[in-house]
């Protein structure tokens, strides 16, 4: 049978819209021509096409328009000095995304993992589909979305070309260093700080941001975690003395669930600093802060992926890593997952160690909510990655839960399991510790203070079994 002459370049989109990147000759069958037709009429479509790969393994895709606008997007990525840099360019197609390095320079040690030798993404890159708002303020800035654009009020049920609009144009100030697109770039390097306190407005300020907040507005970026939160900048002292924030707060102390809750924060407080000692005194570990102002606790840590008025640090969530396979395994445990990424080259034997270390901690002080988005890693281009500082580790086992204010569990810890036998001894005595400090902290209540007391002489009890 003749080939055909020519080729409908409405046909080729079309081909090209469904089945993805594919090759001339591949095209050439489907539409019935031959290659060098379907070779000119890509030529014909310009910069509709993008050419993945040359001679041979040559491919081309099709660019997919977000919300009307097709072609690239620039990652930008800001240093600890507050300069943005040009680092990638992302651009959508249909099937995927082509991501290109600005230069070998800062093309990363994992980019192979990421990404085919034509720089073709099967999805989203990793580190981009991290950038999703997430929990608690997740939910609040996509409530106040446009609602011409379309975005469910979930962050988590929005498709690959949703969290591209919303990042490329609400997305200047998200977890980490990553802007993508010229425009939230530019309103990143041109912040407009509206939530910024000083220690002196700190108490009428927080309690005017928590009324906010409950009543569903978005304060601050949005960080990981479903409890009631917002973030901050905290001027201390001239311009150039200017911190970011992460607050947790409670409901009012006259409420069962807000005293829970003030118990809870104080816990995690005491946690956090059990765990910091551990790590040998972590660098990058902040200090919390913890502040009742009017019938509210507010628990106030200095967040790790901000340097100072301007500065950032990447930042990606195990959940990320996990999603895109680099753990090797289908876990939802973390001391599994992290020992896929060390054999992976992704992370350290140390961080290896230390994830295995927080989460033996987390499982003695009843942590029930040790999910992947609760583990973080600076994101480097070099690896191995470094473990990122603890956050949200508190005894959840007594969070208040619908129809229980004031849960009262019977807190009874696994014992540890032969290959957790080495760092089980540690963890155990920082349990106990955790427990006695929490016994005897002025910030906890008397109604709390009996399951400190029990859970002390649960881990006591395994203690005198396993050392």
């Amino acid at each position: 049978m003749a080939r055909l002459s020519t080729v409908s370049l409405a046909d080729l989109r079309l081909h090209l819209q469904a089945g993805g990147p594919t090759s001339a000759q591949d095209l050439a069958n489907t539409v019935g021509v031959d290659r060098r037709t379907v070779q000119r009429a890509l030529a014909t479509l310009g910069s509709e096409i993008e050419q993945l790969g040359k001679t041979r393994n040559t491919r081309y895709a099709a660019r997919r328009p977000i919300q009307g606008q097709s072609g690239p997007l620039v990652i930008s990525r800001f240093g600890v000095n507050g300069v943005a840099h040009e680092w990638a360019v992302l651009t959508p197609l249909y099937g995927g995304t082509r991501l290109e390095w600005a230069s070998s320079s800062l093309r990363p040690d994992w980019a192979d993992q990421v990404h085919d030798h034509a720089c073709f993404c099967d999805g989203l890159p990793f580190f981009v589909t991290d950038l999703r708002p997430q929990g608690f303020l997740g939910r609040a800035i996509a409530r106040q979305l446009p609602a011409a654009f379309g975005l469910p009020g979930d962050p988590r049920n929005w498709s690959d070309d949703q969290t591209l609009l919303y990042l490329r144009e609400w997305g200047h100030d998200l977890p980490g260093n990553l802007v993508i697109g010229a425009a939230a770039t530019a309103l990143a390097l041109n912040p407009t700080r509206s939530h910024l306190v000083t220690p002196e407005t700190r108490a009428a300020r927080y309690l005017e941001f928590a009324e906010q907040a409950n009543a569903g507005a978005p304060i601050g970026s949005s960080v990981e975690g479903e409890q009631p939160k917002f973030t901050v900048w905290v001027n201390n002292s001239g311009e150039d003395n200017v911190w970011a924030f992460l607050v947790k707060f409670t409901d009012r102390f006259d409420t069962p669930t807000g005293r829970r809750w003030a118990d809870l924060l104080a816990a995690e407080a005491i946690a956090l600093e059990l765990l910091t000692l551990a790590s040998r005194g972590d660098a990058d570990a902040a200090t919390p802060q913890i502040f009742d102002f009017s019938e509210r606790r507010f628990y106030q840590l200095e967040r790790f992926d901000r340097v100072g008025p301007h500065g950032r640090r990447g930042v990606v969530s195990l959940r990320a890593l996990h999603d895109a396979g680099f753990t090797g395994a289908d876990t939802n445990e973390w001391a599994t997952a992290a020992k896929g990424l060390h054999e992976r080259g992704w992370i350290s034997g140390a961080d290896l160690r230390a994830v295995r270390l927080r989460r033996l901690f987390g499982r003695l002080i009843g942590n029930t909510d040790m999910h992947f988005g609760n583990l973080a890693f600076f994101l480097e281009p070099a690896l191995p990655l470094a473990l990122a500082p603890t956050y949200d580790m508190l005894p959840m086992l007594w969070a208040p839960r619908p129809g229980e204010a004031t849960p009262a569990p019977d807190f009874s810890p696994a014992a540890p399991m032969p290959h957790e036998l080495e760092l089980w001894p540690e963890a155990a005595k920082m349990g106990e510790d955790f427990w006695r400090r929490v016994e005897g902290d002025q910030r906890v209540s008397e109604g709390f203070r009996p399951h400190a007391v029990a859970a002390r002489r649960a881990i006591q009890n395994l203690r005198t079994r396993f050392g």
